[in-house]
């Protein structure tokens, strides 16, 4: 059953309504598949079929930007396009009715050849605070791609926020550097 779109946000009704979301239309498991980072898994979590259903942006919105109130230094929200595209222009576009803000970007792979040849699209400024937000972490590379854009604008990444953790032990070195939450885990995912 869909949750209704109230001026109360009940983030633990909320995280329950996402992972069921998640796992009638995102999880996968008992596949052969290759992940961004170039590793082999036995399961997939697909984030942008959440991201881009109707509901699950709107919960992944909210619940973002419930977790962004520990931050009230962050200004702009965004990342490696396209796992985050969807996620910074919710926040973004949610965070109006909040009376706080939030500014989007996102973050091209590579620099475009053509234009001003710019990596990031959106008003980042030089010594601005940001989240990096991403759909699932595994390793961290998408994310860490993303910071190294920011840092290079002269921007400063304060936390990296993504719809799923994949629990991976190969990510340990990215969680020791980098300040990361996810909205649901793995485990959470599976029942566990």
């Amino acid at each position: 059953m869909p949750l209704s779109v109230t001026t109360e946000f009940d983030a633990d009704a909320a995280k329950s309504r996402l992972l069921q979301l998640i796992r009638e239309r995102a999880y996968k498991d008992g596949i052969d598949i290759v992940l961004a980072s170039g590793k082999r898994s036995t399961f997939y979590i697909n984030g942008k079929k959440v991201s881009l259903h109707p509901e699950g942006l709107y919960l992944i919105g909210m619940l973002l930007l419930d977790k962004l109130k520990k931050y009230p230094e962050i200004t702009a929200v965004g990342g490696l396009t396209m796992g985050a595209d969807p996620l910074a222009s919710a926040v973004a576009c949610l965070s109006h009715l909040t009376g706080r803000p939030l500014k989007a970007f996102l973050v091209r792979k590579e620099a475009k050849e053509h234009g001003t040849g710019s990596r990031i699209e959106g008003d980042l400024e030089p010594g601005e605070k940001v989240c990096v937000l991403e759909d699932t972490v595994t390793t961290g590379g998408s994310a860490l791609q993303a910071v190294e854009a920011v840092t290079d604008a002269g921007a400063e990444p304060v936390v990296i926020m993504a719809i799923a953790d994949r629990e991976d032990p190969d990510a340990a070195k990215f969680r020791s550097e980098q300040n990361v939450e996810c909205l649901v885990s793995l485990s959470e995912i599976r029942g566990q």
